[in-house]
């Protein structure tokens, strides 16, 4: 004969350290309860094996708040995007405060009147926008129409420069330029030498402030570096190839290059195939499997990453805290999230 009680709203209750009364209030619904108490109640039930745990999970899905969000993100090779989505899928199916339904996209045209047409179709779906894009009065314009509609915004990884402030989520690109200019001047000879940083392109503000980063930090910091003007690569592999092939050639004193976008396995081809080149700091944008064994074999010093992990559950925080905002707050809806250092030592 099996003497073990049944679990029973009291075992529930010590098990939360709660009241009677406050789980009861959860799993009957007869009045508001705070939605982090009711999680601990669920939680606190699925442990003690109550057997109405499932109910109680129905009960706070039921009074969770429904969104739908769209996200458009740039649909290239990069795995960084691909990992970004996946967090941001997990981040918004875990959310304790709201129901989700995500509508992910992919910009593989980017002119500027397609991205606003993507802009404008997912806004008809969805209560909330987050996007990476590039600036253009076109897309800007779009933007500021679906805002007109409702539907909030949200700048991803590079801020845009709309007529009113936006929320924004990702890294300090200014501080993550003079962070790469910093580790350049530390990891190379201090009598100094040239500096190349290489931009997906001057449209994405990001890039742009990265590059500004670098060179206000050798400005004021280490001007025995000169760096060099910005080399656009469209984040392509075989531009990134060839330019890093014609840095190593032209510049014998060369001793640090910045990869402020992406491309990042050009850069490393081109390092392989040149295996005699003087000592050289070479910095990368966000971890890749690549990357890692790149630097493994030496080719590759240092990698920033952005975390993407955390910025997924930052953005989904701030999109779930904006349809029921009035104004955009700077310091809730303008999330600057901590960038990573990855070396050969903590891959």
């Amino acid at each position: 004969m099996n003497n073990k009680k049944r679990p029973t709203i009291a075992t529930v209750a010590h098990y939360a350290n709660l009241s009677v009364a406050t789980v009861d209030r959860v799993l009957n619904a007869r009045a508001p309860v705070n939605p982090q108490t009711a999680d601990k109640v669920h939680e606190a039930a699925e442990a003690v094996g109550y057997f109405a745990a499932r109910l109680i999970s129905q009960r706070i899905n039921e009074r969770k708040p429904a969104y739908h969000f769209g996200f458009l993100l740039l649909g290239t090779s990069q795995t960084f995007y691909k990992t970004l989505s996946d967090a941001i899928v997990e981040q918004a199916h875990d959310a304790r405060t709201a129901n989700i339904v995500c509508h992910v996209e992919l910009i593989h045209d980017r002119s500027p009147q397609s991205i606003a047409r993507q802009i404008r179709q997912l806004a008809e779906r969805c209560d909330c926008l987050a996007l990476v894009s590039f600036e253009h009065p076109l897309i800007i314009e779009a933007i500021e129409q679906v805002r007109e509609q409702g539907v909030h915004v949200v700048s991803l990884l590079t801020e845009l420069s709309t007529r009113q402030p936006g929320a924004y989520v990702g890294t300090d690109n200014h501080e993550v330029g003079r962070t790469a200019g910093w580790l350049i001047a530390h990891g190379s000879a201090s009598t100094g030498g040239t500096v190349a940083v290489l931009l997906g392109g001057h449209r994405f503000l990001g890039h742009e402030q990265r590059e500004a980063g670098v060179r206000s930090f050798f400005e004021e910091k280490a001007p025995q570096f000169r760096v060099l003007p910005p080399i656009i690569t469209l984040d392509n592999g075989a531009i990134t190839e060839e330019a890093t092939l014609d840095l190593l050639a032209r510049h014998p004193d060369l001793r640090g290059i910045y990869v402020a976008g992406g491309g990042v396995e050009g850069v490393i081809t081109a390092l392989a195939a040149t295996p005699q080149r003087q000592p050289l700091c070479v910095i990368l944008q966000e971890p890749t499997v690549e990357s890692r064994q790149a630097m493994r074999k030496g080719l590759v010093t240092l990698v920033i990453d952005s975390q993407p992990q955390l910025i997924a559950k930052a953005l989904i925080d701030v999109m779930v805290q904006l349809p029921k905002a009035q104004t955009i707050d700077p310091q809730r809806h303008r999330v600057m999230v901590p960038l990573q250092i990855v070396t050969p030592e903590n891959i």
